[in-house]
């Protein structure tokens, strides 16, 4: 019986010690929930790093920003500054290639200026205004704003937004210009461009490798310059559009469903140029490229 008892409180010690050590562990993975506030001035600079998971960024009216969220076992999340700026995020550390990811919810004043820079997490911003970076996330902002840079190497960006001034630049990744951007520069390496706004004034638009794919009406005394090495150049004009197209590849073709006239050979190499002038009031279309083809066409 003695016996018996020693084996039974054997037992329930290691039973004991397993819970303990269950609980300990799953306390270890456990993340910690962040809350952070502070009074900010309405045109104060804020800068965020995440290097993995998500970050979301919302213009609010008001001056403060809040920021909460989940900051994962074994990363230290930083807050800091005055009401005239802010910087927080996780601290980047050095050698760690896989962090884990993170999920940041920002709300801020929406006339502050905003830096974001990530590894692999992905942006999302509405109403907010700056610079966001990431090396393979995918860069997703809409709304107003006074200005946008944004840029990826390996994910991809989707600008929805109505604003003075845009500069986007993907490296593999496609990218997608909406919204109502008034200037807008755009480029890919290797990555499809799409553009579908009739509101740019003056755009500037290339690719390496990628296609561009323009969907819209020239607004009257815009400027467009479409420039591509081998990627095919497609401008697709709803019926009514008006402009001054001048089109012109080295080796590439130029398709044009829009008249009868016919491309022009320059001199005597294999080049090849079309001027166009399109009836009613638009803008002034120039388009070159190496290999790629050039194809003006009926919406």
């Amino acid at each position: 019986m003695r016996h018996d008892r020693c084996i039974a409180a054997v037992c329930r010690d290691t039973a004991s010690l397993t819970i303990l050590a269950l609980s300990a562990a799953a306390l270890a993975g456990a993340q910690e929930p962040v809350l952070r506030a502070r009074a900010l001035n309405p045109t104060a600079s804020v800068k965020v790093f995440d290097p993995a998971g998500s970050v979301r960024i919302v213009g609010w009216d008001r001056d403060s920003i809040v920021v909460r969220g989940r900051v994962p076992p074994g990363q230290r999340f930083f807050f800091g500054g005055s009401a005239e700026g802010v910087k927080l995020g996780l601290e980047d550390r050095a050698g760690v290639q896989d962090s884990p990811p993170c999920a940041l919810v920002i709300y801020l004043p929406r006339r502050s200026h905003v830096s974001v820079k990530t590894a692999s997490a992905a942006i999302t911003g509405s109403d907010v205004s700056g610079w966001f970076y990431s090396v393979s996330g995918a860069v997703h902002l809409s709304g107003s704003a006074s200005s946008i840079e944004a840029e990826t190497m390996g994910g991809s960006i989707d600008l929805d937004v109505v604003a003075p001034w845009v500069r986007a630049r993907t490296g593999d990744g496609p990218l997608l210009l909406r919204g109502a951007p008034e200037d807008a520069d755009a480029a890919t390496i290797a990555g499809v461009l799409e553009i579908a706004s009739a509101a740019i004034f003056r755009g500037r638009f290339a690719s390496v490798t990628g296609d561009i794919h323009y969907a819209g009406a020239p607004r009257t005394g815009g400027v467009f310059e479409f420039s591509d090495h081998s990627g095919a150049v497609d401008l697709l004009l709803p019926r009514g559009a008006g402009g001054d197209f001048n089109l012109s590849t080295i080796t590439g073709e130029i398709v044009n469903d829009y008249a009868s006239v016919r491309p022009a050979i320059q001199g005597t190499g294999p080049a090849r140029s079309l001027h166009l002038e399109l009836g009613g009031n638009g803008g002034h279309v120039t388009v070159r490229t190496f290999k790629g083809a050039i194809r003006l066409r009926r919406q």
